[in-house]
């Protein structure tokens, strides 16, 4: 399709719709594995933090998403911020051993 004499129109529709479709992909596609723990020391440290949210995902009543069972449940608020405060170990030693931490951040637990 020529478009005619508008025919500049539509390509600059066009480019303006692949760009939100590309967009749009970009958006949707799953964030990259974290790289290897560093050592045997920080495999343990991640392996625990696994576990513990494996542990706080077990605990949610069906059909509830995390943020509405943190609101029911003191106890998985509280196991939750034991969490938080493990990643925050965890970014603590990886900085003490000159690595750097974002590769390795979480900002969801994997189910």
């Amino acid at each position: 399709m020529s478009g005619g004499k508008h025919g500049h129109t539509i390509r600059r529709l066009r480019r303006r719709v692949d760009a939100v479709v590309e967009a749009e992909r970009e958006r949707r596609k799953p964030p990259p594995p974290p790289p290897p723990p560093i050592s045997e020391e920080h495999a343990a440290m991640r392996e625990h933090i696994e576990r513990a949210w494996g542990a706080v995902i077990k605990l949610i009543p069906e059909g509830t998403d995390l943020e509405e069972a943190m609101d029911q449940s003191e106890g998985i608020r509280d196991r939750i911020i034991d969490i938080l405060m493990m990643e925050g170990e965890e970014v603590e030693f990886l900085a003490s051993q000159a690595v750097d931490p974002r590769p390795y951040e979480r900002h969801e637990p994997k189910f």
